[in-house]
């Protein structure tokens, strides 16, 4: 398994160097005027009304997320987005090969209902991280490499690194989380530093994520996918239901995961 601690340590040196006119193209005065009007105030060629297209072809290539993908075997990399207004979607092309795709937008809140009361106090903004797809579509499965479920074509290989540049960008926007909702068991494990909202489904998560270190995680995520793990308190097959999973970065979001109630909903939850 990957150091993420650090993982996340490099990258997030990187991003204090980068100049934030090399990110935004343009002056301050006219990006907090931008930040200010909102995400889909007006007509912008910016993602998430700061980064464009060249500022995030440059921070790919200082990250080394295109070098990683040059030892794959790729080389012309470009950079397009799809700005509509609730949601931006940025696409990385590799030789003319998309490898990756992510839409995101910014929301106030998270939907999970086991965190609505918590937010009648603090109501967080987020970074909402509601499609993302990464892929190496030149390779092939193998038997060391098989299919997970819902994959066409390996992954890029380069999912930690992302996670962190999700996590970067929040912290440029001075959000206060990144909030997804993984399709399956596999995807969660991505987003392995973030806490599922619903403490009983974290628990469950976790027992899970127990089970895949000590057996493959393919084993693992088909098991779940076909039925074929069973909850010991009551000899049930675990459905995997899609739920959010926050990652918080603002102290004040941090202490709903050290609520009393939610330390022992977690505690609670049967492993499988």
């Amino acid at each position: 398994m990957r150091d993420y601690a650090a993982l996340s340590a490099r990258l997030q040196r990187i991003a204090r160097r980068l100049p934030e006119a090399m990110l935004t193209g343009a002056a301050d005065h006219d990006l907090e005027h931008d930040l200010l009007m909102g995400l889909g105030a007006r007509e912008d060629d910016r993602l998430l009304g700061y980064y464009t297209q060249a500022g995030i072809h440059s921070a790919l290539e200082a990250y080394g997320i295109f070098d990683e993908l040059r030892h794959r075997g790729y080389g012309a990399f470009e950079v397009r987005f799809d700005l509509q207004p609730f949601a931006h979607t940025l696409r990385l092309l590799a030789d003319g090969l998309l490898v990756c795709e992510c839409r995101v937008r910014q929301a106030r809140g998270a939907s999970d209902p086991c965190i609505a009361a918590f937010q009648r106090d603090f109501l967080p903004e987020l970074l909402d991280v509601e499609w993302l797809a990464l892929s190496d579509p030149r390779a092939d499965f193998s038997p060391e490499r098989p299919p997970l479920p819902g994959q066409d074509a390996p992954g890029s290989g380069v999912g930690g690194e992302v996670f962190v540049l999700l996590l970067i960008m929040a912290r440029r926007l001075g959000l206060h989380g990144v909030v997804e909702v993984p399709e399956r068991f596999h995807n969660a494990l991505f987003y392995r530093q973030a806490r599922f909202i619903d403490p009983v489904f974290q628990g469950q998560f976790e027992a899970l994520s127990e089970l895949a270190a000590h057996h493959p995680l393919g084993d693992v995520a088909w098991a779940l996918e076909t039925g074929r793990v069973i909850n010991a308190a009551d000899d049930t097959p675990i459905q995997w239901a899609p739920r959010e999973q926050l990652h918080a970065l603002d102290p004040r979001l941090i202490e709903y995961f050290e609520l009393p109630a939610w330390r022992r909903a977690r505690g609670s939850a049967s492993p499988a």
